[in-house]
């Protein structure tokens, strides 16, 4: 019996071993096989014409035009998908002045490069050196122009000592470039900026501004400026005023809207 034992447990290593060389040699020609497949998709994916781009599709742009985002990133097409970096492309349109955020898309069948542009959008304009610079809510500034642009709103008094496109705005004033910067956010937000004609900031102490060229409001100074366009809306959307009521609304009175024809 003893004998029986021994030669049961040798046998049993036996077919612990011979088992154990079958997984090896499964998992060597597995291994292989899945790196000969990854091998052959590479090179099916990157040293083929099965996936070169046959089309650049550019979308989301409105101040900036194709020839432009173009001439800046080069021409995709006939070229692999695969191999064509975002990140490259991402940095090249986002040295335009206008440009918020990129996302570039790859589609493999058919083989489509789809470039998604987020413009940054002019809040008000600024008179300087016989031109006007324009910025968006966070003072970013988009552009100079000789011209106005219609449907963006002028804002008077204020002193720019540096209008690079691109970097942000820089007035003589800290303290007064924090204020402007704020009361144009506080105006954003509120989803009035774009019904604003002028802003007046002469006299931080009273500033005012004019809303559809109708009504002049008089908003005081910067402090509680959110809630004071609150009072502002609520007024223009009661039943009080009408889409063509002109006249004066005062903000500066602590909780209230006072409007005068």
């Amino acid at each position: 019996m003893v004998k029986n034992a021994k030669d049961k447990s040798i046998q049993a290593r036996h077919d612990q071993r011979r088992q154990k060389r079958i997984r090896e040699q499964r998992i060597r020609r597995y291994t292989f096989f899945t790196v000969l497949g990854v091998i052959a998709i590479l090179i099916v994916m990157f040293l083929t014409p099965l996936f070169n781009i046959k089309t650049v599709n550019v979308v989301g742009n409105n101040k900036l035009t194709q020839e432009q985002i173009f001439t800046e990133i080069g021409d995709y097409t006939g070229r692999n998908l695969f191999s064509a970096r975002g990140s490259s492309i991402k940095k090249k349109i986002s040295k335009f002045a206008y440009t918020e955020k990129v996302a570039v898309k790859k589609k493999p069948f058919p083989p489509t490069l789809t470039v998604e542009i987020t413009e940054r959008i002019p809040a008000v304009q600024i008179a300087y050196a016989e031109s006007y610079i324009v910025i968006d809510k966070d003072g970013r500034i988009l552009e100079k122009t000789a011209e106005k642009l219609e449907g963006v709103a002028v804002c008077d008094g204020l002193k720019v000592t540096s209008a690079n496109e691109g970097e942000f705005i820089s007035l003589k004033e800290e303290e007064t470039q924090k204020i402007v910067i704020g009361c144009i956010g506080n105006m954003e937000k509120a989803d009035i900026i774009k019904d604003i004609t002028a802003i007046s900031f002469e006299d931080m102490t009273n500033i005012t501004f004019n809303y559809q060229s109708r009504l002049d409001v008089i908003c005081g100074t910067h402090i509680d400026f959110s809630r004071k366009l609150s009072l502002f809306k609520e007024a223009v959307n009661s039943n009080k005023l009408t889409q063509n009521s002109r006249g004066t609304i005062n903000l500066a009175t602590t909780g209230k809207a006072i409007y005068t024809p």
